[in-house]
């Protein structure tokens, strides 16, 4: 029995050691983690700095009434686009013709009695030579010509003020744009300084928004010290359009007005850019992100935001070399639009970086790089 016993033991052993041998051996032929790594994109950017603002119609008209009378007809609907001189509403004009008719006959009267008057004169003129008539006759004779004259210059303005007066029942548009909506229905007595309608002329925009007069002056100090810039900094701006779905839209605007005074209370300076508008795809009162460059800066190196951490000690990056990875405080600059960050401190062109999974990876892990194309999709 003892025989067996011995047998069984030193075979059990062997056993085992054969099967921790293949462990080991299992486990240093454990394949590496994947990693995505990439080197940076490198490119020249332009600096900017952005600000909130809102757009403003090129003009906006009130349509007010400038006479007194019924409103009996209403040429135009709410949101209609209309060119300069279009009738948009029509006051009741009877009694301003009836004005008008007067005052014409009025002016007729005064020209017949002119004629009457200044034949008059004529011949009392005529008589006075032979000594025929008093001088007080010639003089009467002269006065009536000038009050018929003087009846013919109040005839006329009477007309012009009827005219006037029935232009008023008539109301235009004062230039080309687009009404809101009618505030006055057909039927309603109305009175001067009655607002019917506001008329936006859309052809251009502006934009409006306000800078830190800081800002502003170290923006400036940062363009002189660069010397040339093809963006033309504070002459072109960027227009940010979003809409609900976050998708955004940029129009380009020149800048036509900066204040020459900061507002006191506020510490700012108001500023606006004008954006063509020809398709009327832009309304009065969006509000609108504007983008203002002041600088470019070469062959700036840039990668994904998402490929960048943060912790107490700032901003980190994870580097690759020799298919060890490092960690690495970074100094970033600006944020590109296309979601890739600037670094400016802590990073080069020709270095790997992991692209992702920043969570799962540690300092001094070896893995298996896998390159990926720089930019994001």
């Amino acid at each position: 029995m003892k025989n067996k016993l011995g047998i069984i033991v030193p075979a059990a052993l062997l056993c085992l050691l054969i099967f921790s041998c293949a462990n080991d051996k299992e486990t240093k032929q454990a394949p590496l983690q994947k990693f995505s790594v990439a080197y940076p994109e490198v490119r020249d950017i332009v600096y900017r700095l952005e600000y909130p603002g809102y757009l403003q119609s090129e003009r906006i008209v009130e349509v007010i009434a400038r006479t007194e009378g019924f409103l009996i007809e209403n040429k135009v609907k709410s949101g209609q686009k209309v060119s300069e001189g279009d009738i948009l509403f029509v006051i009741e004009p009877k009694t301003y013709e009836d004005k008008l008719a007067t005052a014409e006959a009025a002016l007729a009267t005064a020209k017949s009695n002119l004629v009457f008057a200044q034949s008059s004169l004529d011949r009392i003129e005529e008589a006075a030579k032979s000594n025929a008539v008093s001088e007080i006759d010639l003089i009467q004779a002269q006065t009536n010509v000038d009050l018929c004259n003087s009846a013919i210059k109040t005839a006329e303005a009477q007309l012009s003020m009827a005219q006037t007066q029935l232009g008023y029942c008539y109301i235009k548009a004062p230039c080309s744009g687009r009404v809101s909506k009618n505030i006055v229905d057909e039927g309603n007595y109305v009175k001067p300084q009655t607002q019917l309608t506001t008329l936006y002329k859309e052809d251009n925009m502006y934009a409006i928004f306000t800078i830190e007069a800081s800002n502003l002056i170290w923006a400036q100090k940062q363009t002189k010290s660069q010397g040339s810039f093809n963006s033309k900094p504070f002459k072109t701006v960027d227009i940010i359009v979003s809409d609900v779905a976050g998708e955004t839209e940029i129009f380009q605007g020149d800048l036509d007005y900066l204040s020459p005074s900061a507002d006191l209370s506020t510490g700012t300076v108001d500023m606006r850019a004008v954006i063509k508008n020809p398709n009327n795809e832009l309304n009065n009162g969006v509000y609108v992100k504007v983008s203002l460059p002041y600088k470019e800066a070469k062959d700036a190196v840039l990668i994904p935001e998402s490929s960048i951490g943060s912790d107490q000690s700032g901003r980190y990056i994870y580097v690759v070399k020799n298919d060890t990875v490092r960690y690495r405080n970074v100094k970033v600059g600006q944020l590109e639009r296309d979601n890739m960050r600037e670094i400016t401190l802590g990073l080069q062109a020709d270095e790997l970086y992991i692209t992702e999974a920043l969570a799962r990876v540690r300092n001094g892990q070896a893995i298996s790089p896998v390159l990926e194309s720089t930019k994001q999709k």
